[in-house]
C-alpha cells in the first residue's frame, strides 16, 4: 500500500455503475449487504506470527510479503490486494454498523482514519460538507484529490470516516462522533467509532487523516 502525502492515495477512475438497492436497516440509510453469505478475508485481530498487524524482520515473515520498519517497530502492513477486515462500529445514530454492508454495492469505498483532534481532519471535513477552501491553501493538497467531493456527493463513492480518537486524544465514542455529526452534518458519510484501536492496529496509521481506497469487494486498490 502507498501513502502520498496527506496519507491519501487515490489513483483510480470511477464509472457510473448501477447497484442493486435494498431497504436499508440503519437509522443512516446505509446499504445493507446484497448477498446472503458474508466472505471476509482479513482478520481484524492477527493471527501471527505472519498476519497483517504482527511484527515481522523480512518481508518473508509476512503473508503478503509487506514487511514495514516505523519507529514502533517493524510490522507486516495491509498492501494492494489485501481484503479490509470484519469491522462493525458504533455510528453517529448509535447504531452498530457492519462495514460489510458497503461492499457488493457496485462502488468504491474511501475509508477515512480521523481523530477529532486532528486540524487536517477538520479542514477536509469542512471541505467536503460546507466547500471551505481553506483546503486549497495547504501544501498537502493535491488538485487531483478535488475529484473526492463531487465523487462524495453524486453518491458515486461510499466514505466512511472511521475516528479512532476524540479531543481529548481518548478512545472515540458516541460522544465525540455527535459532535463531529453536529459540525459537519454530511447525510451520505458514516462515521464509525475505533473505540477498540482494532483498525488503527490494522492499518498501523501514522498520521491523521489517511484514506486507503476499496473496491467493492473490500479489497485495497492501486
Amino acid at each position: 500500500m502507498k501513502y502520498i502525502n496527506f496519507h491519501i492515495f487515490i489513483f483510480f477512475s470511477i464509472s457510473p455503475l448501477t447497484a442493486e438497492i435494498n431497504e436499508s436497516k440503519y437509522k443512516g440509510d446505509w446499504p445493507t449487504k446484497n448477498i446472503d453469505t458474508k466472505v471476509v478475508k482479513s482478520n481484524l485481530l492477527p493471527v501471527c506470527p505472519h498476519d497483517i498487524g504482527c511484527r515481522c524482520t523480512i518481508n518473508a515473515d509476512c503473508t503478503n510479503n509487506n514487511c514495514i520498519k516505523i519507529p514502533r517497530g517493524s510490522y507486516c502492513f495491509p498492501t494492494t490486494g489485501d481484503y479490509f477486515p470484519d469491522f462493525k462500529g458504533l455510528d453517529q445514530f448509535d447504531e452498530l454498523v457492519d462495514i460489510y454492508d458497503f461492499s457488493n454495492q457496485n462502488k468504491y469505498i474511501l475509508i477515512e482514519m480521523a481523530a477529532e483532534w486532528c486540524s487536517p481532519c477538520h479542514v477536509l471535513s469542512n471541505w467536503i460538507t460546507f466547500k471551505d477552501e481553506e483546503i486549497y491553501a495547504h501544501k498537502w493538497w493535491k488538485e487531483e484529490y478535488n475529484i473526492i467531493r463531487d465523487l462524495v456527493n453524486d453518491q458515486k463513492v461510499f466514505f466512511i470516516t472511521i475516528q479512532v480518537q476524540d479531543s481529548y486524544k481518548t478512545p472515540s465514542s458516541l460522544e465525540s462522533l455527535e459532535d463531529w455529526y453536529n459540525m459537519y452534518p454530511h447525510e451520505q458519510i458514516p462515521l464509525l467509532a475505533d473505540s477498540d484501536y482494532g483498525v488503527r492496529d490494522w492499518m498501523r496509521t501514522s498520521g491523521y487523516p489517511t484514506i486507503i481506497v476499496l473496491n467493492d469487494k473490500m479489497e485495497i486498490v492501486q
